[in-house]
């Protein structure tokens, strides 16, 4: 790690240390910098950043490193399972493994299949991961999401088993061009964003037999939009498979939260975009299961104390928060309310 004056920041750079002004968290630890957060941090007069130098990744110092997203939150599965998830990435992201083999990916998309499958009353707080292994993390946490809604829905197990697939290798592309954009829906003419499905798609095609047909058609159209102003191909609507189009859901929520942004302003986003990029229906499924203020957003409320939701309560808009130690419902009964959110990432 090293320390850097503010004028030598630069795009990309991963922050290794949480910044605050005053109480006031201005970016997290694990954020990667866009010219937006250094031109804030600018104007908030911060003088200094410690971020990763190339030696934390390259000595693995940080690259093995699973964090919790919210550390005084419970975890949605505990850290051995999901280490062992990792693990078992790790095989499937080996292109020649995979081609021989596709055992791992089979067992990993039933364990994940098992534990969420009509999963209730959940505290959305994922893992994440900074270095080579942030692709695993962001892959597994697509999954996760993507079987929770597909689940809420009833759709059979053919179906979520074909889903998990998808998710799992949808970006795959990534690790075979070794680049990755993080946040990948907000420019895509970006060379990377389209090379990494164009080498999915090659690679992946030559095990369709194993995997089907409809996962490599799914994780090579991942980025159509629901308006038709997708990338290549430039499907519509229920042209484009529901595989993608609940893919897109899990995949965009958690990739806006791995580039710095709060879980809220994820949920907006995909509230935002729906009917543009993103299926409404989808969106609306899973707006239910996280709720308007989902796990780890941090809230004001309206006796003054500042909360951090960790659930979804009764109703959407009336979440389960924590302050002072004290874990209570927001609304009518409680008496307390959402006066506004702490923005992060904006």
């Amino acid at each position: 790690m090293k320390s850097v004056p503010f004028y030598e920041l630069k795009p990309g750079q991963v922050v290794a240390e949480d910044v605050f002004k005053g109480s006031t968290l201005l970016i997290s630890k694990g954020t990667v910098l866009r010219a937006r957060d250094i031109e804030r941090l600018k104007n908030h007069g911060i003088k200094t950043v410690t971020v990763y130098d190339e030696t934390d990744f390259v000595t693995g110092a940080i690259q093995e490193k699973i964090i919790v997203q919210f550390e005084d939150i419970p975890s949605l599965v505990d850290e051995e399972q999901y280490s062992q998830w990792h693990e078992q990435f790790e095989i499937v992201k080996d292109i020649t493994y995979l081609k021989e083999d596709t055992s791992e990916l089979e067992e990993l998309v039933e364990d994940i299949y098992k534990k969420f499958l009509k999963a209730d009353d959940l505290v959305l707080n994922l893992f994440h991961s900074i270095g080579e292994k942030a692709l695993n993390a962001h892959s597994i946490n697509t999954a996760i999401i993507s079987t929770l809604i597909a689940s809420k829905l009833d759709m059979p197990e053919m179906f979520l088993n074909s889903l998990l697939k998808t998710c799992l290798l949808h970006d795959i592309g990534y690790s075979l061009i070794g680049n990755r954009v993080i946040f990948d829906y907000d420019n895509l003419d970006d060379m990377t964003v389209r090379s990494h499905i164009l080498s999915a798609y090659e690679m992946l095609r030559s095990i369709q037999s194993k995997i089907g047909k409809d996962v490599v058609d799914s994780v090579s159209t991942h980025h159509e939009r629901f308006d038709g102003n997708g990338i290549f191909m430039k499907l519509k609507e229920n042209s484009i498979s529901p595989l993608v189009r609940i893919l897109q859901v899990g995949d965009a929520y958690d990739s806006y939260i791995e580039s710095g942004h709060s879980p809220y302003n994820a949920m907006s986003f995909l509230l935002r975009y729906s009917g543009l990029i993103f299926d409404p229906y989808y969106v609306s499924v899973f707006f239910s299961i996280a709720g308007l203020y989902p796990t780890g957003t941090e809230v004001i409320l309206n006796n003054g104390k500042k909360a951090v939701v960790i659930r979804k309560g009764k109703t959407s808009s009336f979440p389960v928060v924590k302050f002072d130690n004290t874990i209570v419902e927001t609304g009518v009964e409680s008496g307390l309310f959402i006066k506004e959110v702490v923005r992060k990432g904006e």
